[in-house]
């Protein structure tokens, strides 16, 4: 669903920032929050939230006039209307939001166990509440697959961040590469012809890995659909095609871990950073 990232991404990343900087400034707008309970400011979040992505939908996305309405989309077969890169940003965007949502829940004082409980709840709230609204619009429609992999995005949520030694291991990243061909999309959180998805494991998180050297590298796993964009503009013309790559790549996070207190290339993967060998799994050579 080409409207489905900027969505979430903007409606939860203002409201994660906008409350949480409410909360926690000393002086100015603390004053609106200071005497809410947790449990009062966590609620008020979702509902911000809530409230934000069902306006946006009435507004833009048609929600209202119809329904209710249910399409199958399909998972990963290359005749797709995006080869399953849609189905990968939706589990990332939802295991994003459940750390989003996790972080801001432990600045409130929330545990750690609780913070990711309420956290990859909350993700998978929002991401479902847009699903619900999907099936009360003449133009999209519910997509069960798209819920499947909310929910499997906001399992990886907080399974990694329940358990450290899990993420020390692993990162789930995506990555936009925008000096590629073609013309680029306003949207970039929609331009599959730029992103892909990485699960990277990382030589830093095995104690059994003891060269200093080695422990700066990983190992990535991605995918990546190429050319859907150009195939919905022309039909006649069918160049989609599919890639897997296995790569070695630099652990970014350790290497400016003295430089830079933010976990930003945890989560995102930048291009040209890595060393891929790639296999086309379907479409033109």
């Amino acid at each position: 669903m080409r409207r489905y990232w900027r969505s979430v991404l903007c409606a939860g990343l203002l409201s994660l920032t906008s409350t949480g900087a409410a909360a926690q400034t000393e002086g100015g707008a603390d004053w609106l929050v200071s005497d809410w309970s947790k449990e009062d400011k966590a609620l008020a979040l979702n509902l911000g939230i809530g409230a934000a992505i069902l306006g946006w939908g009435f507004a833009n996305w048609d929600y209202g006039t119809g329904g209710p309405r249910f399409q199958d989309e399909g998972w990963f077969g290359r005749d797709t209307d995006e080869g399953g890169a849609d189905k990968l940003g939706h589990l990332y965007t939802t295991y994003l939001f459940s750390h989003l949502f996790a972080g801001q829940y432990e600045r409130w004082d929330f545990g750690k166990d609780e913070a990711i409980g309420w956290g990859a709840l909350s993700a998978l709230g929002v991401t479902g509440l847009i699903e619900v609204g999907d099936a009360f619009s003449d133009r999209y429609g519910f997509a069960y697959q798209d819920m499947v992999f909310n929910t499997l995005g906001a399992a990886a949520g907080y399974l990694l961040w329940s358990y450290p030694e899990l993420s020390r291991k692993i990162d789930l990243r995506v990555e936009y590469n925008p000096f590629l061909d073609g013309d680029h999309q306003f949207d970039v959180t929609t331009d599959y012809d730029r992103l892909g998805y990485v699960m990277a494991i990382k030589a830093d998180g095995f104690d059994f890995i003891e060269n200093e050297y080695l422990k700066y590298l990983e190992l990535h796993v991605g995918f990546r659909a190429r050319n859907y964009a150009d195939y919905s503009d022309r039909p006649d013309i069918d160049l989609r095609k599919q890639f897997v790559y296995v790569g070695i790549g630099l652990n970014l996070s350790k290497l400016l871990d003295p430089y830079l207190d933010i976990p930003v290339f945890n989560y995102f993967q930048m291009p040209y950073t890595y060393l891929p060998a790639t296999a086309r799994i379907s479409g033109p050579p």
